[in-house]
């Protein structure tokens, strides 16, 4: 994995699926083989801290391999993100939702995972 290139922490937004999956540290995609030797649909993608897309499509082997395409997630883009994967589980008032940044955008969903 080229890993210089993705700022962890990271999601994953899966094609036709409105939850995302929340990805501490490059340590993590690498010990979870749920994660990193997962066969990913050809529109899923990791989305890292500064907005850099990749898609998860391509493998080495038995390894899954994030290639970064030419695509940049904007913050409104974020936004709408978070908040619909926050409504698809079930929380409220995601219309009062607001970040600053990309990261704490995913910074967010991993700390609603943790609780």
């Amino acid at each position: 994995m080229r890993d210089e290139m993705i700022k962890w922490p990271a999601i994953i937004k899966y094609h036709g699926d409105n939850e995302l999956s929340y990805i501490s540290s490059r340590a993590e995609w690498e010990i979870d083989q749920g994660l990193s030797t997962a066969c990913y649909d050809a529109d899923d993608r990791l989305i890292d801290s500064d907005g850099v897309v990749f898609s998860i499509a391509s493998r080495a082997g038995s390894i899954t391999v994030p290639t970064a395409i030419e695509e940049r997630l904007e913050l409104g883009d974020m936004e709408d993100l978070v908040r619909v994967h926050f409504s698809s589980v079930g929380e409220c008032c995601v219309s009062k939702f607001s970040i600053s940044s990309i990261a704490e955008g995913i910074t967010t969903v991993g700390q609603f995972e943790e609780s």
